[in-house]
C-alpha cells in the first residue's frame, strides 16, 4: 500500500509541476479534447492472458509552450477472452478471471511536430505517458472464502508509454507502446504474468 502511495503521489506532483508550466492565457488556438477508440494488442507474456481488446480514451490537454502540451486523462480497454490467472490463497492457488475492465489513469506529455508549412492542422505528436494502471480480476462464484476474505483481486501498477500520432484537421491516428508491470506490486499473482502491450486507433479532437 505504501509503494502505491508513494505512486499516486508521484503522479500528482508531475500533474502540478506541469501545471506551473502551463500557458495560462486565454489562446484557445489548438484542440483541447481528445476522445480516443482503438484496440489493445497484448504482446510477449501478456499476450497469453487475453485477446486484442477495444480500447476508448478521453484526454483533456493543457498548452505548455508553442508546441509542447501536455495531457490529462485515461484509456480503459475491455479484455477479450481472457483466460484464468492463478494467485496464491493461502497455500493453495487459485485461478481468478478478469472480472471487468483494465484502465490507466494520467499525465501525457505531447510534442507536436508541423508536417506541412501551408496546413497548420496537419501535424505529427510525440506522446510520453506515466499513471496509474488498474486490472480487476475475481475469483468464480464456485470457490468457497472464509469469513471476511474477499473473492476479487485489483491488479494495481504504474504504467509508461511511448507512441505517435498523425492529425489532420480534426482526426488522428496513433499508436502506443505501454508498459505496466502488473505483478510488482501483487505478491499474490503468478510469476511471467506479462506487461506489454500495444494501442492503436483513432482520434477525435477538438
Amino acid at each position: 500500500m505504501k509503494k502505491l502511495l508513494i505512486i499516486l503521489i508521484s503522479i500528482i506532483g508531475f500533474q502540478a509541476k506541469a501545471q506551473d508550466f502551463l500557458d495560462v492565457s486565454s489562446e484557445t488556438d489548438y484542440e483541447r479534447i481528445y476522445v480516443e477508440a482503438g484496440f489493445l494488442q497484448p504482446i510477449g507474456k501478456l499476450s497469453k492472458q487475453f485477446e486484442m481488446s477495444p480500447s476508448f480514451g478521453f484526454w483533456f490537454r493543457n498548452k505548455i509552450n508553442k508546441e509542447d502540451f501536455v495531457d490529462l486523462g485515461f484509456n480503459f480497454f475491455i479484455p477479450k477472452n481472457p483466460v484464468e490467472a492463478n494467485f496464491k490463497y493461502q497455500d493453495s492457488i487459485v485461478k481468478y478471471k478478469s472480472k471487468y475492465f483494465g484502465i490507466n489513469i494520467g499525465t501525457r506529455f505531447s510534442k507536436v511536430i508541423p508536417l506541412s508549412q501551408k496546413a497548420t492542422n496537419f501535424n505529427a505528436e510525440w506522446n510520453s505517458a506515466i499513471g496509474l494502471a488498474l486490472n480487476v480480476y475475481s475469483a468464480p462464484n464456485t470457490l468457497q472464502f472464509e469469513k471476511g476474505e474477499h473473492s476479487g483481486e485489483v491488479l494495481t501498477t504504474f504504467f509508461l508509454s511511448q507512441g505517435v500520432k498523425i492529425n489532420y484537421k480534426n482526426v488522428g491516428l496513433q499508436c502506443h507502446y505501454q508498459w505496466s508491470p502488473y505483478g510488482l506490486f501483487n505478491e499474490k499473482l503468478e510469476k511471467g504474468f506479462g506487461s506489454q502491450s500495444l494501442m492503436f486507433g483513432v482520434v477525435y479532437r477538438q
